[in-house]
């Protein structure tokens, strides 16, 4: 699909949509578009070689009007690109084929609150911190905390099928929805069954978590709520061998226990982010986990099983102040280099997944650039549980080619190494630009079988034509 310009019929077709005050044409457009978290798109844009080129963005503020615009857009076959928080780090979000961004933050309401069913239908552009505090004002939490909770939203999250810190207990973003409203490539509103546990056929809900917008605008999510926990307590320990703590945290998991945050990270990672995050020394493998919950003396016990079977595997208990102040810096310089490779297998190939995965990316990095990785075993699952590779490159080539270039080869190896090792190449950063060149690898024949649920659903390829490979 050609990339096309935003003509004045065009822009006054949308404006009798939206309203005037909610078009925005180019340059404009381009400007406040321009790129989302992903390191090339920011690499790109500070170059003047923007990866997102939209012609226009327009602002929504109903379902009705979003589909309105799919429609219009179908009519004339310009590419229409979602727009959450921008806060994607895979290249998602950036309009790179032209035509329309629809930015769906004006979606922000909080339509019902359920108290007996802990349940509450909002809408997808609503921003996780902002819902998160309004909820946290009533005595309830959504518990997804992805790190990016400041910009991200509910529909992006769940578009990208997102996770946030407490994923180990609390689960991942599928785990949150109950149904979804959203608009057809096509521009139709369609709205799931209101609950994800039934035998009417296939849980249509699912097929939109995760398909980053190519096959549905998500508009609204019925969401499942919790209590504010009542306690919260913090188990660290640190292991003389990697092995021995993705021993504790498997025999945590098999045996029903469930700490919210459970995050081990290897000896280089503990030694230089970790440590310098909580102001302490640190030398071995060391797992952080949080423990929370209403009825805080199963809050106690939990914490002091876990306890007792780090120890058993070899671990010895760190001062619990250092969960208390754990956090994650995410530095992000230019012309620094940054990424994460993230991918996710079940307990037998996980050690295998991680000293392949890391040493696949330390090789793919020539020495002169100084590649720091910083590994820990993020989100734990009953079956396995993934890693969580950072790298960085403190100073990359000038030429922004060659930087691309060298970015693309380190990801190329951590993603191919796992793919050897038994992993799937993503465990919730999603896919965008990235890793679609991957897609193939990953489904197999598969790749068949998605590219026929797009084309079936989306006839003039509308929506983010490319991305995910299809």
């Amino acid at each position: 699909m050609a990339t096309v310009s935003a003509d004045r019929q065009l822009i006054d077709s949308l404006a009798r949509i939206v309203g005037a005050d909610n078009v925005l044409a180019t340059p404009q457009a381009r400007s406040a578009y321009a790129n989302d978290q992903w390191w090339y798109a920011i690499a790109a844009a500070a170059a003047g070689q923007a990866v997102s080129q939209p012609d226009v963005a327009v602002s929504p503020t109903t379902p009705e009007q979003v589909a309105a615009v799919i429609k219009l857009a179908n009519q004339l076959k310009i590419p229409v690109t979602p727009w959450g928080g921008g806060s994607g780090v895979q290249g998602a979000a950036n309009a790179d084929r032209g035509g329309i961004v629809l930015d769906l933050k004006k979606l922000n309401r909080v339509r019902t609150i359920d108290r007996k069913s802990l349940t509450c239908v909002v809408e997808g552009g609503k921003v996780c911190k902002v819902f998160e505090e309004e909820l946290n004002a009533e005595g309830l939490s959504f518990t997804h905390y992805p790190a990016s909770t400041e910009w991200a939203t509910i529909g992006g999250s769940v578009a990208a099928r997102g996770s946030g810190v407490l994923s180990t207990k609390y689960g991942k973003i599928e785990d949150h929805i109950l149904n979804l409203e959203f608009v057809t490539p096509t521009g139709e509103l369609v709205t799931t069954p209101s609950v994800p546990r039934h035998a009417v056929g296939p849980e249509l809900t699912q097929l939109l978590v995760g398909a980053e917008g190519t096959l549905g605008i998500i508009t609204a999510a019925t969401v499942k709520l919790h209590y504010l926990p009542k306690k919260r307590t913090f188990v660290v320990a640190g292991f003389e061998r990697l092995a021995d703590g993705v021993a504790a945290g498997r025999a945590i998991m098999t045996t029903g226990l469930k700490p919210p945050v459970m995050r081990l990270y290897d000896a280089d990672a503990a030694s230089h982010s970790l440590a310098r995050a909580v102001e302490t020394p640190l030398e071995q493998a060391t797992l952080v986990m949080m423990f929370d919950g209403e009825y805080p003396e199963l809050v106690d016990l939990e914490a002091s099983l876990s306890a007792r079977l780090c120890r058993e595997h070899g671990g010895v208990m760190l001062p619990e102040r250092i969960g208390e102040i754990w956090w994650e810096p995410y530095a992000r310089e230019l012309p620094s280099i940054w990424g994460t490779v993230d991918v996710v297998a079940d307990f037998d190939h996980i050690e295998a997944v991680y000293e392949e995965t890391t040493r696949a990316i330390r090789a793919a990095c020539p020495a002169e650039y100084n590649l720091s990785l910083n590994t820990h075993f993020s989100h734990w699952y009953e079956w396995g549980s993934m890693i969580y590779a950072r790298m960085k490159i403190p100073t990359g080539p000038a030429d922004l080619t060659e930087a691309k270039e060298l970015h693309d080869a380190i990801f190329q190896a951590g993603v191919e190494a796992s793919l050897r090792a038994g992993a799937v190449m993503n465990d919730h950063h999603g896919v965008g630009i990235r890793l679609a060149p991957y897609m193939p690898a990953q489904y197999g024949e598969g790749m068949d079988t998605l590219r026929r649920i797009k084309q079936a659903l989306d006839p003039n390829n509308i929506l983010c034509p490319g991305k995910l490979n299809l």
